[in-house]
């Protein structure tokens, strides 16, 4: 049971043996874990015949910072066993595991994952007991490379394998899948349970402890995570300050005195507030004259456009539209620009992102996290296979999706089942799903 910690935990009270990693261990990729370094050096310490036996955990397969090792297994042919134990936790910790077997020169990865629900470990060490060889799906090692690997049973790798015959994948559709704003400083930034009067916004500081008033036009609608489900209108009582213009499509920070005559109660209340944002992240801004600025300003020209969002961790899809471009998100939320080019409706792309097979795609290929929950990142999603829409499909998909929002508007989610029902079986047919392949991943979809 080599030990988890990831690098910048390290890195925080030893930068120079976090750097001395980066020169020796070629797994020392990304914001890595240094269980990769492990597996590495026991290429070097084991005999030709050996065996490595790890607990650890598996997300280093599928992340971007697994590459590293992902590398290092592929070229050398030293992955021999996984048994994921997906959301079973072994340990009392949100850590999950597997058991993982490395010896040299394999010509084949046996894969499995738990199928069963376990409540004790003497239940799972019973099931491994009887565990034999035909329980292992078989993974050609040539067909394994550093990219991130799609791992899982034989018929789930069965139905991957016909979804991936689709000519697209849906980061061929969308030009900008981005996250939200990263201010270093959410409590001085951040207002909430806040009202609209005339031209200023009323709201609470968590930082401060107090209801301030600021002008309007420093400020932006903001959306947390909590805020955006499932095709539902989209709506928020909290803002952000925003010292920031869009003009000749750039973001161009305020002057302190342009803040301090345009907008003199933002400017009063971030002033009280000027230490501590000179404070951030220690002391980065403690001699810079723009001491408000946002420390990461990236993505700030996105969210005044048209986009799908989407909570980064859900249960379920839990896709929504940003009809007009108003609205500004958090790090907890992921905006969807689709490319010019691409003629399908964000409507009907949201109906695909919604659906069923949206959510067993990314249940057997993302990164499980408590109690069913799954990360929406980037990198899962953009490999998920995409069929070209006829103009007949796009067009009922799109109305389908408006009679849901409508509904929706009006508070009455029960009445949309029949109406997602109908879009998840035009689904199905896309794909060319047989009843059987359907009822594999019906039994994946959230009650």
């Amino acid at each position: 049971n080599p030990p988890y910690m990831r690098i910048q935990t390290i890195r925080d009270s030893y930068p120079q043996l976090a750097d001395s990693y980066e020169k020796i261990f070629k797994s020392a990729t990304g914001s890595y874990d240094i269980y990769a370094l492990f597996v590495e050096k026991t290429i070097s310490l084991i005999k030709e015949n050996g065996i490595v036996n790890f607990i650890m955990p598996v997300k280093w397969t599928n992340a971007s910072f697994g590459k590293g090792l992902r590398t290092i297994l592929t070229t050398e042919k030293f992955i021999d066993k996984i048994i994921n134990f997906g959301s079973y936790q072994v340990f009392d910790a949100s850590t999950y595991t597997g058991l993982q077997w490395f010896k040299k020169d394999c010509d084949t990865l046996q894969y499995m994952e738990l199928e069963e629900e376990f409540k004790t470990n003497e239940q799972l060490g019973k099931f491994l007991n009887s565990i034999t060889n035909s329980n292992f799906h078989k993974i050609q090692a040539t067909d394994l490379t550093a990219d991130a690997w799609t791992l899982s049973n034989s018929q789930v790798m069965s139905i991957l394998e016909k979804l991936n015959k689709q000519p697209r994948r849906l980061g061929d559709v969308f030009d900008r899948i981005f996250t939200g704003l990263q201010t270093s400083k959410d409590d001085v930034y951040f207002l909430y349970a806040c009202k609209i009067e005339e031209n200023y916004v009323i709201g609470f500081s968590r930082q401060t402890k107090e209801t301030v008033k600021i002008e309007k036009e420093l400020t932006k609608p903001l959306l947390k995570g909590e805020d955006v489900h499932r095709y539902e209108t989209v709506k928020t009582d909290r803002v952000v300050i925003f010292p920031y213009r869009t003009e000749n499509n750039e973001a161009i920070l305020y002057s302190e005195n342009e803040i301090k005559e345009k907008f003199p109660l933002g400017y009063s209340y971030l002033k009280r507030n000027e230490e501590i944002l000179r404070g951030r992240e220690k002391g980065r801004l403690a001699l810079d004259c723009f001491w408000y600025r946002y420390i990461y300003p990236k993505n700030l020209l996105l969210f005044d456009n048209k986009k799908l969002i989407a909570p980064e961790i859900s249960r379920g899809g839990n896709f929504s539209i940003d009809e007009k471009g108003e609205f500004y998100s958090t790090t907890t939320i992921y905006g969807y620009i689709k490319k010019t080019h691409v003629k399908e409706s964000y409507k009907s792309l949201l109906a695909i992102l919604n659906s069923n097979l949206m959510w067993w795609f990314l249940v057997n290929t993302g990164t499980t996290l408590a109690n069913g929950y799954f990360r929406f990142m980037p990198s899962y999603l953009k490999s998920f296979p995409l069929p070209i829409l006829t103009t007949e499909t796009e067009n009922t998909l799109t109305e389908l999706v408006d009679k849901i929002l409508k509904i929706k508007q009006l508070n009455k989610p029960s009445n949309t089942v029949e109406l997602e029902n109908k879009i998840n079986e035009i689904i199905y047919d896309l794909y060319v799903l047989t009843n059987k392949e359907i009822e594999i991943i019906e039994k994946c979809k959230v009650s």
